[in-house]
């Protein structure tokens, strides 16, 4: 009962403001444009004056939607506008026109518009009811028409308002189609960034493969053509020889279990984050504290997402920030896990872009393939701080 007297106090306020604001706005808007066309034949001055009245809206939209999410508690996402590249003196003429075809700037004039037209009839029937009260004061149904004028003025409140904030969420903000075509470029994106992330990857993988493991086995390989050939002419020497080639087998199974545990950690599937990250950080040169609040485990492409982040984080700390100190908070807001690092290094870390970008980027490239986003804070001098945001799926 409390939250629909409030909702009816808000929409009273908004259409009484309707038929003020709006009107206004639609006065201002007639009057310049008319002004504008009478005068298109002396020396442009009227176009200039026309595309100028049109790039207003950008101006009356940001507080017509402002005023709906103040009155209807309503979050409304503003939509996005051309911004023209152009400099110089053609500049506010050339962002006039585009302001003039945008649909942005026309659905910003019809929502003036209804909401003149609801405001007006608001006060109306405000002032329709008080001359109807007035009227009958002296008479027996005074009572009657007062609690019948009240009756109306409240129901058509109580519609108007429903009316108006639909009206305002959907003529002031993004509309579905920009949402989708956004929504199409930020996958394309995180689909470009992932692809990015994995060649990188099986590059690394290639990499320590053909630099680590496979010079090992080629050697392992030789040792025991060695030790066949020495078999029945030198037994101490094949069996030192076979001595060698074991120590090297171990050496190589410890290097391919490494090497897996940089593709996917057993104790991650196992044992989750917290264990996980732990035995990250005390490989870490530069102590470090974790830190896990989590309600559920999050599904595991996105706790993968997060450990291999936290990984790459803090080897970048060890190699390059000459910290005394780190911390990894993981924790769960409002459906999303964040993941804060914070190292008390030299700072001055950037997310490059192109060939050779650094770990950084691909950071960023694997967390936005997750539908997640990753933020850099990194003064010359530090603290260095990365949050990451990825969706809790569990």
């Amino acid at each position: 009962m409390k939250n629909r007297l409030v909702f009816l106090w808000a929409a009273a306020i908004d259409l009484a403001l309707d038929a003020v604001l709006g009107s206004t706005f639609l006065v201002v808007f007639v009057v310049l444009i008319a002004t504008g066309v009478g005068l298109l034949p002396l020396f442009g001055i009227g176009l200039v004056l026309v595309l100028g009245t049109t790039s207003l809206t950008r101006i009356t939209g940001w507080v017509e939607r402002e005023r709906a999410a103040a009155l209807y508690l309503v979050a409304i996402v503003p939509p996005v506008r051309r911004v023209t590249a152009r400099t110089g003196a053609s500049r506010l003429l050339v962002q006039g026109l585009l302001d003039f075809v945008d649909p942005v700037t026309w659905r910003t004039v019809l929502h003036h518009l209804i909401s003149t037209l609801l405001g007006g009839i608001f006060l109306g029937l405000l002032s329709g009811a008080y001359i109807l009260t007035l009227r009958f004061v002296d008479t027996p149904l005074w009572l009657a028409v007062s609690l019948g004028a009240l009756a109306t003025i409240v129901l058509f409140v109580a519609l108007a308002g429903l009316l108006d904030r639909s009206v305002a969420i959907g003529l002031l903000g993004r509309s579905r189609n920009a949402e989708l075509r956004q929504r199409a470029v930020m996958l394309a994106d995180a689909r470009e960034g992932a692809v990015s992330s994995a060649t990188s990857e099986r590059l690394r993988i290639e990499r320590d493969l053909h630099d680590g493991v496979q010079p090992r086995l080629v050697s392992i390989a030789m040792t025991l053509g060695m030790a066949r050939s020495k078999f029945d002419s030198d037994p101490e020497a094949t069996r030192a020889l076979l001595d060698q080639a074991h120590v090297e087998t171990k050496s190589s199974i410890t290097e391919l279990r490494q090497l897996a545990r940089g593709i996917h950690p057993a104790v991650l599937t196992d044992r989750g984050l917290d264990a996980a990250l732990s035995a990250v950080a005390a490989r870490c040169s530069v102590p470090t504290t974790i830190n896990v609040t989590l309600t559920a485990r999050p599904a595991p492409d996105i706790e993968a997402v997060i450990y291999f982040t936290v990984a790459e984080a803090l080897t970048n700390i060890q190699k390059h920030s000459s910290a005394s100190n780190a911390s990894v908070d993981v924790t769960e807001r409002d459906g999303r896990v964040i993941v804060t690092v914070i190292d008390d290094g030299t700072g001055g870390a950037v997310i490059g872009d192109g060939l050779g970008r650094g770990g950084l980027a691909g950071m960023r490239d694997r967390i936005r393939s997750s539908d997640g986003m990753l933020a850099l804070d990194s003064p010359v001098g530090g603290p260095t701080t990365i949050t990451v945001e990825v969706p809790c799926v569990s």
